[in-house]
């Protein structure tokens, strides 16, 4: 069987947009492991106590996990794994960050941009109020979250994914071995 081409995919978008979902699938087709801050912090929630911990100290926590998640991409790919980096992304230095490891690891490299409706992100999160299909954010940090990303430009060449973009059309973009 042949083995899967090496590959770093960053998922880009603001909460609720459908990044772990897409992550989750894209990790079934290209066999690779997903990483992003989110699977850290919940994997040491109850150990550290952090949900009786106030949200400065969490913003604190979060962002303390960027070179955590990075790292662990890197050591993902060191050991010959493809990465699906699940993560808001909302700044272009995070994306830079990635760009970096990619280019010094010489894997392929996509960004994916969730451009999702601001008026579907609110929706998707007032539905999970009550059906509490994943862990709910603060509404400021959606505001803030809108305040500042900087949304992938042409330059950063992202593959666009709107809710109506077909999967295979997406794993084309991306470049099915």
């Amino acid at each position: 069987m042949k083995k899967e081409k090496q590959r770093l995919v960053i998922l880009c978008g603001e909460a609720f947009s459908g990044k772990t979902t897409l992550s989750k699938k894209l990790s079934e087709s290209f066999g690779a492991e997903i990483v992003g801050r989110d699977r850290i912090y919940f994997t040491i929630e109850k150990i550290l106590a952090l949900e009786s911990t106030p949200d400065e100290d969490d913003d604190s926590l979060w962002n303390n996990l960027w070179p955590v998640a990075v790292q662990g991409a890197k050591n993902q790919m060191l050991i010959g794994n493809s990465v699906v980096f699940d993560d808001n992304c909302l700044l272009f230095r995070q994306r830079e960050d990635l760009r970096a490891v990619a280019k010094d690891m010489g894997v392929d490299f996509s960004l994916v941009y969730l451009d999702i409706p601001v008026e579907v992100l609110r929706e998707r999160k007032a539905r999970n109020k009550i059906t509490r299909d994943r862990h709910d954010v603060p509404s400021g940090w959606l505001t803030e979250d809108a305040i500042n990303f900087e949304r992938p430009t042409e330059a950063e060449n992202p593959i666009i994914y709107t809710e109506n973009f077909p999967f295979d059309g997406l794993l084309d973009k991306i470049g099915r071995e």
